[in-house]
Formats: C-alpha cells, structure tokens, sequence
C-alpha cells in the first residue's frame, strides 16, 4: 500500500506538486493555531511530498520558532526537533533527507512545540497515519504536548476512507489537502 500511494506522488508533475503544495500551504497558514503558534516543527520535504520549504520560509520570515526533524542514530529509531534560522542550514542525513547537521545543538524539547507537521503515505477519514514503516514519527509524536496540534499534510488522492492501524500508530488531529481540511 505505501509503495501504491508513494508511486501515485512520484508520477505528479513538478508543476503539478507545486502548484498543489502552494494551495495546501496557504489553507495550512489561515488556521489560528498556526498563526498563534510560537513553536512549529515541520517535515523537510523530500521527493515526491508535500513541499514544506516555503511553510518553513514563510515561518521563518515572521519570526516564528521553527524546528525540523533530526534522525538520532545513537538512540535507536528516534527523532529530535533542532531549531533553525534557515534551510540553508540543513545537509543530507538519514535516508538522503534534509536535516540540521549532528553538530548543531539547538534541540527543543517535544512538549513545548505548538503544532507538528507531518508527512505520510496515507492518511484516511478517522485521521489515521500511514507513515514508512520504520516508526519515528509515531514514536517522536509520544513526546509532545496534548495541547501540541498533530497536522498531516497530504495530497487529496492520499487520503482513503480508512487505512490499517494498529495501537501504536498516533492518529493526527487535522489533515490538510489542497482540496479538503478534515
């Protein structure tokens, strides 16, 4: 199912995708809890997803506190969120994605993050997450805050009438598209 959907995402154009990610980007910043947020974390899109560099620009330009993802190898499969001024601060790291590099130590601690944007292959009508199978997000998202906003970011043709779950899969709590916001 994951390699369906990822395969759907790679065959978009890239005007397409842009075109696309730019209207999910504006439903995205007309929410309140976005634009009373101090704290953000959001994805580095990678590929075929939706492209998060102007979210984080855009952040970033009204003086927002923006964090990303960081893969921490020596914890086993985890996630820190690393504040950044600028993407131009990021590498390749774990799986060839964008990440601020080991030596940056601006770490920001789970639960005091306003909203989280995370990706996904999948995600259905209950709000439910199909992520790559290795767990990091599931695991990372343990950590937040309840008051912390859980947004899945995906393209309308991503989102099915229900996925497979299990226990330790976190549902989010909106899921935006460039058509829909449920």
């Amino acid at each position: 199912m994951r390699k369906k959907y990822i395969s759907f995402r790679d065959s978009m154009s890239s005007d397409s995708l842009l075109e696309k990610s730019s209207i999910l980007a504006q439903r995205l910043n007309e929410l309140d809890c976005v634009k009373n947020a101090e704290t953000l974390m959001c994805y580095v899109s990678f590929g075929s997803e939706v492209y998060t560099h102007d979210i984080i620009n855009n952040w970033l330009s009204q003086g927002k506190q923006v964090c990303v993802p960081r893969v921490v190898k020596t914890k086993g499969k985890s996630l820190e969120a690393v504040k950044i001024s600028s993407l131009q601060e990021l590498e390749p790291g774990t799986y060839g994605v964008l990440e601020p590099a080991t030596g940056q130590n601006n770490t920001v601690s789970p639960d005091l993050i306003d909203v989280v944007i995370v990706p996904g292959c999948a995600f259905d009508l209950h709000r439910n997450r199909m992520g790559y199978g290795a767990g990091y997000y599931d695991r990372f998202l343990k950590l937040i805050s309840d008051n912390c906003l859980k947004v899945g970011v995906a393209f309308d043709f991503q989102v099915m009438d229900e996925i497979p779950c299990d226990e330790l899969d976190i549902p989010m709590d909106i899921i935006i598209t460039e058509d829909k916001i449920i």
